[in-house]
């Protein structure tokens, strides 16, 4: 039989697999998967030597299929078989060696005994000071400290719990919601985050929401923070509304996927990419230095506007955020040595500002001619300075 033949076969079996996926029968899935791999090995042992693409492409189709078979040790020895000839083009070595640590991290998971919530994100970071699989550490940490903020922010919003202003998420919440860190095949600068599955629901207790339903909200935490990010950045007065009611939420979401774009001058990085690495949700989330812009315009059509007079004038103040007290509406900004309180800050909540503190910021205030100097600024807009 041809490599057509056995080939053709290896995808019938995979179109039937995928079609058990999406009916959640993942067990014969497996079965089919592992058929579609015997076929597609059939299939590259009658190939000839000098079909070095086709080859390269089906090795890493047999692969891919046992792995999605489960079928861990036969999927490594396919992959070392032949990243051991010389007959691989270089995009099918590349292709097995990222084949090769994915499968490494199934098996190390599956031995710890660990299981994770349906969905992966994947975050790529590109373009400024970032290079092919390295970014500075200080620019990584915050963009998966954001991203950590918006899955507890999402968890909040799915468990109807009220919002939550001040102060860190509670340890309910991140019994519910834990993120994990992954390392992600280099491109640029990219990570994957996944969620823990919860060792026990009942840990949570919401008013009003009985526990067989907290379950099935947890479950959706991944998708449901893919579609947040994704209505946040391309219709943030449209879909986003629809899928977050809630004005709080609505208004904290806008701000940290603010914070999580890129800076104007994109000397850092210049785009910050989001996508699910399986298939809950295929489009990917592209944020550019304009989504911070775009963002900022809306957040100010809820802002006051102060009235056209003399004594009312917008301006800013640069200086290091050396503190803050949220709950009493001011934060405080040292500007060349001087300490000046700035007030109106009690629509900001912690997420956003909290990581600021003691690093140089743009605040962008009302002052008021006719106020003492000690209450004279009124917060519109505050940023890190090295993302104007």
């Amino acid at each position: 039989m041809s490599w057509l033949v056995h080939h053709t076969q290896s995808e019938e079996y995979a179109n039937q697999a995928e079609e058990l996926c999406r009916q959640q029968d993942l067990d014969r899935a497996a079965s089919f998967y592992r058929l579609s791999a015997e076929a597609e090995v059939k299939a590259l042992n009658n190939l000839d030597p000098s079909k070095t693409r086709t080859i390269g492409i089906t090795a890493v189709s047999a692969t891919s299929l046992y792995f999605k078979a489960q079928e861990f040790l036969r999927a490594k020895r396919v992959a070392h078989k032949w990243l051991a000839t010389e007959l691989l083009p270089p995009f099918a070595i590349e292709q097995l060696e990222d084949l090769l640590q994915t499968i490494r991290y199934e098996e190390s998971r599956a031995k710890s005994g660990i299981q994770f919530i349906e969905g992966e994100v994947l975050v790529s970071v590109r373009g400024g000071e970032v290079l092919y699989g390295a970014a500075p550490l200080d620019l990584v940490l915050r963009k998966v400290d954001q991203i950590r903020n918006i899955f507890y922010r999402t968890t909040e919003l799915l468990l109807d719990i009220p919002f939550r202003t001040r102060r860190p998420p509670t340890q309910d919440v991140k019994n519910q919601c834990d993120p994990w860190l992954f390392q992600a095949a280099p491109g640029s600068y990219q990570f994957e985050v996944r969620v823990r599955k919860p060792k026990d629901y009942k840990q949570l207790s919401v008013p009003g929401i009985p526990d067989s339903d907290i379950e099935l909200r947890v479950e959706q935490i991944t998708r449901k923070f893919l579609e947040v990010v994704r209505a946040t950045a391309q219709d943030p007065e449209g879909e986003l509304t629809e899928i977050v009611p809630n004005e709080e939420y609505r208004g904290a979401f806008l701000k940290l996927t603010r914070e999580l774009a890129p800076p104007l001058t994109g000397k850092s990085f210049n785009e910050i990419e989001i996508k699910s690495s399986s298939n809950i949700e295929s489009r990917p989330v592209i944020l550019v230095p304009n989504t911070r812009e775009v963002i900022k315009d809306v957040l100010k059509k809820s802002e006051f506007e102060p009235p056209d007079l003399p004594e009312y004038k917008v301006t800013q103040l640069r200086g290091t955020l050396r503190g803050l007290q949220l709950d009493d509406d001011w934060i405080e900004i040292s500007i060349d040595g001087n300490s000046q309180k700035v007030y109106g800050a009690k629509e900001e909540i912690d997420d956003v500002v909290g990581p600021m503190v003691n690093r140089r910021v743009v605040a962008e205030v009302i002052e008021r001619s006719d106020k003492p100097l000690k209450d004279k600024y009124s917060l519109r807009y505050l940023q890190l300075e090295e993302d104007m």
